[in-house]
């Protein structure tokens, strides 16, 4: 993973998961004599120091200069066994070692309660480490997370200029008619969400599957066809949010609306 600053900082995450202990410094020394072979092509001056971090446990702290200066770590996880580089660069005048301390310090390679922070351009939210990320939609205006655990699916979504789209529309036919909710046979009703107007919905799915299949989902691969959402105002943050869960429980829908950040 890479993030760009509007200036020339530039933060870099590299992580895999590894089934045993492994030789962190080798890693390491893979991995920088990589940077001195390319940094030689180049023709540019290369140095570089590794040191045992103080901060961050059975980790190895690195700092290297090269066409851009560089700090970060490496480690591996005790517990879950990833191992994890991270890094931040930048040209000769950036304060490098500032800014690397203050991100790499956040940085948390598993979950102490079963529960992945998911986000994207402030769009957030918690759900069970079971689910994995399967397709992501970001467009002026609107972002979605589509997330699947087997045969159950989460969706995560959220609009901006809400104050233009209910000047058209009330939330309750927006929700039933603009969003995915209409392909959706629903019932609905207004309440909140975190003193936000919301409608709540819940329905199934119109679908072309035989009769006979959807018995079959039912009762052998236990697989409900009801359909769980809520989409609500987020008044100061002038957005509309939406969380939907298919085949999934009411508790599972309760949960991820509560752990959305809307403001």
């Amino acid at each position: 993973m890479r993030i760009d600053s509007p200036g020339t900082l530039v933060a870099e995450v590299r992580w895999a998961q590894a089934k045993k202990a492994v030789d962190v410094r080798k890693r390491l020394d893979d991995y920088l004599n990589m940077v001195e072979r390319q940094a030689k092509k180049r023709k540019v001056p290369f140095t570089g120091r590794i040191k045992p971090s103080e901060d961050w446990q059975g980790a190895l702290e690195f700092n290297y200069r090269a066409d851009r200066k560089v700090r970060g770590f490496i480690r591996q996880c005790p517990h879950c066994r990833r191992v994890v580089i991270a890094q931040v660069s930048g040209d000769k005048d950036d304060a490098v070692v500032n800014v690397a301390n203050q991100l790499l310090d956040t940085l948390q390679d598993h979950s102490e309660d079963g529960w992945w922070t998911w986000a994207l351009l402030g769009l957030a939210m918690r759900l069970p480490e079971r689910f994995a990320l399967v397709k992501s939609q970001v467009m002026s205006g609107y972002l979605m997370l589509q997330f699947r655990n087997r045969y159950t699916e989460v969706s995560v979504e959220r609009w901006g200029l809400a104050d233009v789209t209910l000047k058209r529309w009330t939330l309750e036919e927006w929700a039933l008619q603009a969003t995915e909710w209409k392909r959706i046979r629903a019932q609905h009703m207004l309440g909140e969400v975190e003193r936000h107007p919301a409608v709540h919905l819940a329905g199934l799915r119109r679908s072309p599957t035989t009769w006979l299949r959807r018995k079959v989902e039912r009762i052998v691969l236990r697989r409900p066809e009801e359909i769980r959402g809520v989409v609500w105002h987020c008044e100061p943050s002038n957005r509309i949010y939406s969380v939907r869960v298919e085949r999934g429980t009411q508790e599972l829908l309760e949960q991820i609306v509560a752990s959305v950040q809307c403001h």
